[in-house]
């Protein structure tokens, strides 16, 4: 059974981080697929972050997979990032009524930094979350455990898994690291689109947070399609071929300064 592209990229990457040298014709006889395909692969991993495309083959950027990725994220568009995370806390947040899941993301974390301390239920995934949220007394605060993810530095596995589903939210914010037309919405790590999925469908309303440079972007996972989301907050000027698709799927547009 051939694997789908997203499996066989990750296997591409666990090969190349354990430092074995594959030319991509060998790349093309493991995997049963043509050198095209792997040439195809290599570049969107090198789009991606997590790898040098060469003549000959690849080398792996190790940069993309350390914490430091992470600190890289938070510092990239901050000012777009706050505005969203604000708009949420103004008009999308009911502390009376609402219980509130927050998922991974430098995006998420500045909803995160935003949020006053009211006596509302979140629970959060990662530590940079919960160290802000650590602070607060009047916040009941819970976080998602299992298996931490040191490149993301949130959780993921069988343990997060369970714990979420045992949990119902009214309303979900998101990250994601891509939306395509085609494919959705897109991260760049398979267990956490798992997680992320499963957050989403114990949760009634599900509201994804992107700048705009997420748009026209497909990474290594899928974490859902159009169905099912409540509302995008994002940046003013979204293509036009998205707000067609937002309308479609009856989707909320929410553009912020």
């Amino acid at each position: 059974m051939k694997k789908t592209p997203a499996q066989r990229r990750t296997e591409i990457l666990g090969h190349l981080r354990q430092g074995i040298a594959y030319s991509p014709a060998a790349l093309a006889e493991l995997f049963d697929v043509s050198v095209m395909t792997i040439h195809r692969d290599l570049k969107q991993l090198d789009a991606e972050g997590y790898l040098s495309k060469q003549h000959g083959g690849a080398i792996i950027n190790q940069n993309a997979f350390s914490s430091n990725e992470l600190d890289r994220r938070n510092g990239c568009h901050q000012r777009a990032k706050a505005a969203i995370g604000q708009f949420v806390v103004n008009h999308l947040i009911d502390e009376k009524r609402d219980s509130i899941v927050i998922d991974s993301g430098s995006t998420t974390l500045a909803l995160v930094k935003s949020l006053p301390d009211i006596p509302i239920t979140v629970m959060v995934n990662g530590l940079p979350a919960l160290s802000v949220l650590s602070q607060y007394r009047n916040m009941r605060v819970h976080s998602v455990g299992g298996k931490l993810n040191h490149d993301m530095m949130a959780f993921e596995g069988t343990v997060a898994c369970d714990m979420v589903s045992q949990c119902h939210f009214s309303k979900a914010f998101l990250g994601t690291d891509g939306i395509d037309i085609k494919a959705g919405f897109t991260t760049t790590d398979i267990a956490n689109a798992q997680l992320t999925r499963l957050i989403a469908q114990q949760s009634q309303e599900v509201y994804i947070l992107a700048d705009a440079s997420k748009f026209h972007q497909r990474a290594l996972a899928s974490i859902m399609s159009f169905e099912g989301i409540t509302g995008i907050v994002t940046e003013k000027g979204v293509p036009d071929e998205f707000q067609q698709i937002f309308k479609q799927h009856h989707i909320q547009l929410f553009e912020v300064e």
